[in-house]
């Protein structure tokens, strides 16, 4: 049976195999001149075997998005969960969601095509996963809003306030041409909306 896509839960050492040389590939040659004799060279696997985990490299890319996003929620989750500070959760949870392999697809002379290539290709499997980032943004503030961490007055309801928060991320990562400048860019968009979320004291 072929997988369109395949989560990071359902990844088989094939599958996983696949999915490494196929990044290198798109990162290589770009998604559209990446063929799929180059993901088997690099994967050591005959063409038909590739073709018995994917019906093509669409299907690839929109793994490889699942994966992504899989691997994001589970660590934005745990980054929240860790710091009591909302600037420094939030910056936890940034760093995450950017650590590698996203430098490597920044460093990329086609990483611009590559995400293009998400919107376009994997736009439904990129639309869940950004969703959610936002359900776990959602219950971190709602969480930390009943803890006495954050207060959410004067910005709405926890769902409001997290997709908020998620389109200044998002925002911020898209324009980004250099890593290390994202990664200060994204520890001061932490600090920003931290410092908002922070309860006023009397």
């Amino acid at each position: 049976m072929q997988s369109d896509t395949v989560g990071a839960g359902q990844t088989d050492d094939k599958q996983a195999a696949i999915l490494m040389a196929a990044f290198d590939a798109f990162r290589t040659y770009g998604f559209r001149r990446a063929s799929m004799e180059d993901i088997a060279r690099r994967a050591g696997m005959s063409r038909a075997s590739i073709y018995l985990k994917f019906k093509n490299k669409e299907a690839i890319l929109s793994a490889l998005v699942q994966r992504y996003f899989d691997d994001a929620v589970d660590k934005m989750t745990a980054a929240l969960d860790a710091a009591g500070d909302p600037a420094d959760a939030l910056a936890g949870a940034f760093a995450v969601k950017v650590a590698a392999p996203f430098d490597a697809l920044m460093t990329s002379p086609h990483g611009e095509e590559l995400m293009d290539a998400k919107i376009t290709v994997a736009a439904d499997v990129a639309a869940a996963g950004e969703a959610r980032i936002v359900e776990v943004l959602a219950d971190w503030l709602a969480r930390a809003e009943g803890k006495g961490i954050v207060s959410l007055e004067a910005y709405g309801s926890a769902e409001q306030t997290a997709a908020t928060i998620y389109d200044a991320l998002h925002g911020v990562v898209m324009s980004a041409r250099d890593y290390d400048v994202l990664l200060a860019d994204l520890d001061r968009l932490a600090t920003l909306i931290g410092q908002g979320l922070r309860p006023a004291r009397s």
